[in-house]
């Protein structure tokens, strides 16, 4: 069902004043904090800043009971719920359940002992979008966390990326993991041939120096890896879910299956959230549903993801695959054009150095854009040792406090126009204690649990990317000389000057 068609959003419609709630009044009410934050172990969910009065919050959480949101979280949490287009179970929840991972723990650690052997000083982990983006976000968050080799991301075409790298390397103490979940992706596999010529004129064998992840194994067999060298995953696992699986291997080989195994415990936490916790109170439905509010209720086509913690930077790259490529979709479930739009635009940058570059546009520009700011508190010590000066992550704290209070409240001056902020515009503040792989893990099933949440109540299906295909498609058209006269003339000219 589309979100036009919930009697819930219908009712919403008709009897609420759509166009803007304004905060003035409101921003240093308790009552509000109490109604409006909300909080998970250590992960806390403030959204008093979003432009929603209590009334209007009422009936928005009323949304899921008409799509029956519980008996769906029950089939994604249990492997049951269908990627319809694609035929195939949506599996990347079962990933994080600790059984599995705990049937594959041996295998992993066979792999670590291999490596501890050649003595691997950096593992070069190839792939693209969802296997090489979690991978990159996850590993630079916790690197200070390394029991094993440094962990290098490739997932660029121009294998000149690759042989920049491998010029600062010895051959001899690097190891290759490709991911491929089709085992077809054009930019892994320019890689792969690169590496595979690169070892073959050093004497070197592919299969003590690589291993290949993919769902489709026998792919990998005859690009010329073992099945020793083969980790298989399920095709029902999408590759913007992925690092829960054997996409993961990276991470296993670089940071050490404790610190891996941290992090999914921190995933299925967050899950069983998810599944268990009433609508009133689950923080994935809610963050979900401050979205929904600002993308069809206010009309507001963005949202800024601003982690105020280094280690993060990639955070907002990671979920804007999640998001978009999951959300952007322009069809429901059964091929029906959609009556509302769906996923935001995302975009984003680490804090404080997005202060200095798009606030400005949060802050004056015409339309109004959410941000949710992600702040690590760090044991809440914000005064150091002379009980005066604040600790370095103290300020970034109190920066990214400052630029929500900012938005919201705005300032106005009838002398200096330009200095004019009109305000009112809304953010969520997402807050935990410290970043470990178990508070990590929490963040992130959030993350993607709010994008499935979007996904149900719009009637889409978030586990399809077809829209990734068609230039796919055309590619490998260019390639084979194929269907070249249904190109633009403009396509044909320049491909006439290189090809």
């Amino acid at each position: 069902m589309q979100l036009s068609k919930n009697k819930y959003f219908k009712k919403i419609l008709a009897e609420e004043n759509s166009s803007e709630f304004v905060m003035a009044t409101e921003l240093r009410n308790p009552d509000r904090q109490n109604l409006f934050t909300f909080s998970f172990d250590d992960i806390s969910l403030d959204i008093t800043r979003q432009l929603i009065s209590s009334k209007q919050f009422s009936k928005l959480k009323m949304l899921g009971r008409a799509i029956n949101i519980e008996a769906e979280k029950k089939k994604l949490f249990d492997g049951s719920f269908i990627n319809i287009t694609e035929g195939r179970r949506v599996t990347h929840f079962l990933e994080r359940k600790p059984k599995l991972l705990m049937d594959k723990a041996a295998r992993y650690n066979s792999l670590i002992s291999h490596l501890k052997q050649k003595k691997i000083k950096s593992l070069i982990n190839v792939g693209i979008g969802g296997s090489d983006l979690g991978v990159k976000m996850v590993y630079n968050a916790l690197k200070h966390k390394n029991e094993g080799p440094s962990l290098i991301n490739i997932s660029n075409l121009d294998f000149t990326n690759l042989q920049d790298i491998l010029e600062k390397e010895d051959t001899r103490d690097v190891f290759f993991i490709f991911n491929s979940k089709s085992f077809s992706t054009e930019e892994t596999l320019v890689n792969l041939r690169f590496v595979k010529n690169l070892l073959s004129n050093e004497g070197m064998d592919l299969n003590d120096h690589a291993v290949a992840v993919t769902a489709f194994p026998k792919k990998a067999l005859d690009a010329g890896f073992r099945a020793d060298s083969i980790f298989e995953v399920s095709e029902g696992v999408g590759g913007r879910f992925s690092i829960w699986s054997h996409f993961g291997l990276g991470l296993v080989a670089s940071l050490g299956l404790d610190v891996y195994t941290q992090l999914l415990e921190g995933a299925y936490k967050m899950d069983k959230h998810f599944l268990e916790e009433t609508l009133e109170s689950n923080l994935p439905y809610i963050l979900g549903l401050t979205r929904i509010w600002n993308r069809n209720i206010l009309n507001l086509q963005n949202l800024s993801i601003v982690p105020y913690e280094n280690g993060l930077k990639y955070f907002p790259s990671w979920c804007q695959q999640v998001e978009m490529e999951s959300n952007g979709k322009s069809f429901d479930t059964l091929g029906n054009d959609l009556e509302l739009p769906a996923s935001p635009l995302v975009f984003g940058e680490v804090g404080t150095e997005s202060q200095h570059s798009f606030f400005q546009l949060l802050h004056q520009g015409i339309e109004k854009i959410p941000v949710e700011f992600l702040v690590p508190l760090e044991g809440k010590n914000i005064i150091g040792e002379n009980k005066k000066e604040l600790k370095p992550h103290s300020r970034l704290v109190v920066n990214a406090i400052a630029q929500a209070e900012a938005l919201i409240t705005g300032t106005q001056t009838n002398k200096d126009k330009y200095k004019n902020m009109t305000g009112n515009r809304p953010s969520t503040f997402i807050s935990w204690d410290t970043t470990n792989a178990e508070s990590l893990g929490k963040l992130l099933s959030l993350y993607e649990n709010a994008t499935i949440v979007c996904g149900l109540l719009w009637g889409i299906n978030s586990f399809d990317q077809w829209g990734v295909e068609l230039g796919k498609e055309i590619s490998r058209n260019i390639y084979s000389g194929q269907n070249l006269e249904d190109l633009s003339y403009s396509a044909r000219k320049m491909l006439k000057d290189i090809l």
